[in-house]
């Protein structure tokens, strides 16, 4: 079998635009994954386009082999999102095709099947939420669902530092979640990567009686020892790594111990292998792994089967309730959440495929995509949205 071409999809979404790939084979199997990638989706089509070399007339099943020449011919390593999420996309198709080859799904050929069902977290709930009520409000709405965990970010457009206002502002929306859920249902608060430690600290001292469950990102994801700084001053476990890039890239975070959890994004750090190698080096650490997975539907499907194969699993992020209503549409068969619960697809490779009449019927390029540092970035620009054809 060779990989003999390659076709993408711009999805859109209104405040993120989902890229769906499909590789085509020698054989006529074909394998499918997701390449989305926050404000760069058309770069990572050119990308995919650019290194056709790579993919183009190799064995699928060479998957170590490929990504490795790939990732070091590419000279910059992973400097580049664009370059590792197209990689990621290539390789996570080429497991898709290794498990409908043998059968078997992506969670199999990785060692087996830890849990059947994922415990998830509702993400993307907040929408339009601005007073501490309308928080707390909406997540009285995601208990109701059955979520027993719900993450949010209460810190409006704050960057580096925060008014005093800006402060009690958010102290006061996490207090109203943590008020309408009760004791007993975990929220998370997300920082965005928004802070200065001393900030950071500051906020966290005061969210520590409202037991977060973690604290995301209260500092740029690029300063280490600033996350070290921060966790040694708190008591809320800290989460960091959506935005790192491969194995290489969690090792110094993982080894420095600068963070309880590690939210690798399997889309945009190189794909499942990347995913699977990340938590091997965790796991001797006693860090969990909880994957961040803010894209399509594809995407959810790639971190469940990472999530039913490693024992240091800890909680998934979901937007799948919270999105597009035809988000669904696009698989032939859904995934759904019951009772904050999200069953592992159990058919070969991914165990979904794209339904492509709904695929087509939702192309487009001219989505305005939000920025969480804009104001009204919460509503994430649902409004007023203008959708083009993509021309493939």
């Amino acid at each position: 079998m060779k990989i003999t071409g390659l076709e993408t999809y711009i999805v859109g979404n209104p405040w993120k635009r989902w890229v769906f790939v499909q590789l085509e084979t020698s054989t006529g199997l074909q394998g499918i994954s997701e390449a989305t990638l926050y404000g760069e989706s058309s770069a990572v089509v050119a990308e995919l386009e650019e290194r056709k070399k790579y993919y183009i007339d190799s064995d699928p099943f060479q998957i170590e082999k490929n990504w490795n020449e790939w990732y070091r011919d590419s000279f910059n390593r992973n400097a580049s999102a664009v370059n590792v999420t197209a990689m990621g996309a290539v390789e996570t198709a080429c497991w898709d095709l290794l498990g409908k080859h043998y059968g078997a799904p992506i969670h199999a050929l990785f060692g087996g099947d830890a849990s059947s069902t994922v415990k998830v977290y509702a993400n993307g709930w907040y929408t339009g939420a601005r007073s501490a009520d309308d928080f707390g409000e909406k997540a009285k709405e995601v208990k109701a669902r059955g979520y027993t965990a719900l993450k949010f970010d209460p810190f409006g457009t704050a960057y580096m530092s925060a008014t005093q206002g800006e402060v009690e502002r958010a102290i006061e929306r996490v207090r109203a979640v943590r008020e309408a859920v009760g004791d007993y249902v975990d929220i998370l608060v997300e920082g965005h990567g928004r802070f200065k430690p001393e900030t950071a600290v500051r906020i966290a001292k005061l969210m520590e009686e409202y037991n977060p469950r973690w604290f995301e990102e209260p500092v740029p994801p690029e300063d280490i020892m600033a996350l070290r700084e921060v966790k040694s001053k708190t008591t809320i476990p800290i989460a960091s790594g959506e935005r790192v890039l491969t194995n290489y890239g969690f090792a110094p975070l993982i080894e420095s111990r600068a963070v309880d959890v590690v939210q690798p994004d399997l889309v945009n750090t190189g794909g499942i292998m990347q995913g699977k190698k990340i938590s091997a080096l965790a796991e001797p650490h006693f860090i969990t792994v909880a994957p961040h997975q803010a894209e399509g539907p594809v995407a959810t499907a790639a971190c469940l089967q990472l999530d039913a194969c490693i024992p240091n699993f800890d909680i998934q992020e979901s937007f799948d309730e919270f999105d597009v209503e035809w988000r669904n549409d696009l698989l032939k068969e859904a995934l759904t959440v019951e009772g904050g619960e999200m069953k592992v697809p159990t058919k070969p490779g991914l165990g979904v495929e794209l339904d492509m009449r709904a695929v087509e019927e939702h192309l487009a390029t001219d989505v305005t995509e939000f920025n969480i540092f804009q104001e009204g970035w919460e509503d994430r620009n649902m409004k007023g949205t203008r959708r083009t054809k993509k021309r493939r």
